[in-house]
């Protein structure tokens, strides 16, 4: 779903195949099923800086793959919501199939382009992410009518019927805890009832932030019991002074 990589955008080329690398170590990208991949901003730039046209070329070189793609009777359009650009649907599609519309950047908020995309592909369904949050929208096939709905912990399954006449688009989590978000998982989708019918739901990964806080909570008593000990074990090896004074004699011995 995009963001591949952390900065992809403004690495140099052979910073950019590293991160291929690092990326292909982490998710089997030779494993034999079928993957779709999605250039986002930290790939290719579009954001807060200048889409990069090399690496928008790289990005097709190296995940080199159709922007089309069909699964048994599923199809998936690969649309790129940074560069407003999507492909041509072929008359190879069979208009039977379930179509899907895959983008990093959210689709359905842009009235005029998405609207184009309803006439070229008929989507049952929108996926999105680059948002690093689990929501959807629900609205109607029109684009009116929006409604945002969160979905985080504890919601359990979202199930959509693909006939009724509402439209949703799924903003898929991130990941990656490189992203700083407290919620990370991995969105799952299983058509079923002759893909009629879809279950959505999210795979959480553990939260960080309260780990990193006991270790840090840790380290800082560690830290301070390291200096008590230094300090006592300094005072215990010092020396005793004893005072001649008259302030340090008994007062019985100073009558």
């Amino acid at each position: 779903m995009g963001d591949l990589m952390d900065e992809g955008s403004i690495s140099t080329i052979q910073q950019f195949h590293s991160y291929v690398k690092r990326l292909s170590s982490i998710f089997n990208i030779e494993y034999p099923v079928v993957q779709i991949w999605l250039p986002g901003d930290n790939d290719i730039g579009g954001e807060n800086e200048p889409v990069s046209k090399q690496k928008a070329a790289e990005f097709d070189k190296v995940f080199d793959q159709p922007s089309v793609i069909t699964f048994k009777n599923l199809t998936f359009f690969k649309v790129n919501g940074i560069t407003y650009t999507f492909p041509k649907r072929t008359e190879e599609v069979d208009e039977t199939n379930i179509n899907i519309v895959v983008s990093h950047y959210p689709i359905t908020s842009r009235t005029v382009f998405s609207t184009q995309l309803i006439k070229e592909f008929h989507p049952n369904i929108f996926f999105c992410a680059h948002e690093h949050e689990s929501k959807y929208v629900k609205q109607n096939k029109d684009l009116t009518h929006r409604n945002t709905h969160n979905f985080g912990y504890g919601e359990g399954i979202l199930n959509i019927s693909l006939n009724e006449d509402n439209l949703y688009e799924i903003y898929v989590p991130t990941c990656s805890y490189r992203m700083g978000t407290s919620k990370i998982g991995f969105g799952a989708a299983i058509f079923n009832d002759n893909n009629h019918h879809m279950k959505y739901t999210v795979f959480w990964s553990p939260t960080r932030f309260p780990y990193l806080l006991f270790y840090l909570a840790v380290m800082i008593f560690l830290l301070w019991y390291f200096i008590l000990f230094c300090v006592a074990k300094l005072i215990h090896r010092h020396p005793k002074i004893v005072k001649s004074s008259s302030d340090s004699q008994p007062l019985l011995e100073r009558i």
